[in-house]
């Protein structure tokens, strides 16, 4: 049994590093799971097997991983930080996070690349929407001026999604990310 487990696991981890990098050269649309199972050298039925919805489960796990991730990388700076230096702490890891670090990342947790509108579609992106509403206050806690505190994590992701779509280049989205920061600390 443990053996089973220890394969799955493998499979698994093979075939979401595969999705990933094919998502992010490529793009949801164009990777097939073929080329998935080539790249993760297992077979199609592996896939199936542990993804009985093919490319969109795949997708649903790589975001969760991704809201995991990004889950973590705010926590760690809350606990680094002192109570005055939160805002800016965590500002500058969401922001390292996804513009330095996992790009992909960004659309993953947003479900942009790859889903239709269905059932486990809702089902994700309420399950996604109910971790990142407690991460921020995680990350900021529940205070007086929440409302800065969605203000400012809706602007980084309108900056992040311009840039993604092409509307922005990386030096306005910096620029801006800056000014961005400036507001959001200010007390």
């Amino acid at each position: 049994m443990a053996d089973l487990d220890r394969r799955r696991r493998r499979t698994v981890t093979a075939v979401c590093t595969a999705a990933r990098t094919l998502f992010e050269e490529r793009g949801y649309q164009a990777a097939t799971i073929t080329e998935i199972a080539t790249a993760a050298d297992v077979a199609v039925s592996s896939i199936y097997a542990n993804f009985p919805g093919g490319k969109q489960d795949i997708y649903l796990a790589l975001a969760d991983q991704a809201v995991a991730a990004n889950e973590y990388i705010l926590d760690e700076a809350v606990a680094a930080s002192t109570l005055a230096e939160r805002a800016g702490a965590v500002f500058d890891a969401y922001v390292r996070f996804h513009r330095d670090d996992d790009q992909l990342a960004f659309r993953l947790i947003a479900l942009t690349d790859a889903l239709e509108p269905d059932a486990k579609f809702d089902e994700a992106r309420s399950a996604i929407r109910t971790r990142i509403a407690a991460m921020l206050v995680r990350a900021v806690g529940e205070h007086d001026d929440l409302d800065r505190t969605i203000a400012s994590w809706a602007a980084i992701n309108g900056l992040f999604s311009a840039r993604t779509q092409g509307f922005i280049d990386d030096d306005t989205l910096d620029r801006t990310l800056a000014t961005t920061r400036a507001w959001a600390v200010a007390r």
